[in-house]
């Protein structure tokens, strides 16, 4: 019996060392295994970063070489690179034409893309009640904002010159160009060309206070207007300030002549003008105090 009980010992011990072997082997193979795993994911993983890093250099490069060459390129080569640049990526055909009609637009029209979506501002810079402002409408900070079915920056002379008016007279900041648009869409101003129908100037200052009387259009009452201190609205058609119809403001005399606030020209606004080349080319005005 006891020889029998060793033997039956014996090849316990044995089956217990063979699983044990058997134990350690695995957990080997399993530990070279994962070790191999975990090596070859932090080699694939320094790869990717390397390719990361790789493309974001070539990324900056090419972004620096494109920067060097917007910062050589002449005026004209800007222009040209804009206006296609805008083409190429499906701007509205009246943003496009922008650049045709002043090339003072260009930073409007490079950003459009960018900043067309943004909330225009809700007021202006500090106003000084009695004087009136010059205000742009393609000033980016509401020349994206809607008008009709367009834009300030390419309809909305009108607003923009309403915009003037109230707020110079008034000194009510909150008058902005895309407040008035939106005043003008809302109540129904304007065709459907987007063209402002000339009520809205007659109509709209009442809405801030303003009365309003239409011009006879003498060089004499305009000029005694003006040194009252009462701006005038000017209806323009083809000329000086634009190809087809356009609204100005008459705001100042100066050595017998005209200070006109173009809303969208710095160029015709840093200008004196004769009366009678503005007489010419206008159809209506309307003169507004308070």
């Amino acid at each position: 019996m006891d020889k029998k009980r060793k033997i039956r010992k014996s090849k316990r011990k044995q089956q217990v060392k063979r699983q044990l072997y058997f134990i350690t082997a695995a957990v080997i193979c399993v530990g070279i295994i994962s070790t191999a795993l975990i090596l070859r994911t932090r080699k694939e993983e320094a790869k990717e970063a390397a390719a990361k890093i790789e493309q974001q250099n070539r990324e900056k490069s090419a972004k620096e070489n494109i920067e060097q060459e917007e910062k050589n390129e002449t005026p004209e080569e800007r222009l040209a690179r804009v206006k296609e640049d805008a083409g190429r990526k499906g701007y509205p055909k009246g943003v496009i034409e922008l650049l045709d009609k002043n090339e003072e637009t260009i930073d409007f029209v490079e950003d459009y893309e960018e900043k067309k979506d943004l909330p225009a501002a809700e007021t202006l810079d500090a106003v000084t009640q009695g004087e009136i402002p010059l205000l742009i409408q393609w000033d980016e900070r509401w020349g994206y904002a809607p008008y009709g079915n367009s834009i300030v920056a390419v309809s909305g002379c009108g607003p923009t010159c309403m915009a003037m008016v109230a707020a110079g007279l008034t000194g009510d900041v909150t008058a902005t160009p895309a407040k008035l648009a939106a005043y003008g869409t809302e109540n129904g101003y304007l065709d459907e060309e987007n063209n402002t129908y000339w009520k809205f100037m007659s109509e709209a200052g009442k809405n801030w206070g303003l009365s309003c009387y239409e011009s006879d259009m003498t060089q004499a009452q305009i000029m005694s207007e003006l040194q009252a201190g009462h701006p005038v609205i000017c209806s323009v058609g083809p000329g000086d300030f634009t190809q087809n119809g356009h609204f100005i403001v008459l705001v100042g005399c100066e050595e017998g002549k005209i200070k006109v606030n173009d809303p969208f020209s710095r160029t015709t606004s840093s200008q004196l003008w004769d009366f009678e080349r503005i007489k010419q080319q206008s159809k209506a005005m309307w003169v507004y105090s308070i």
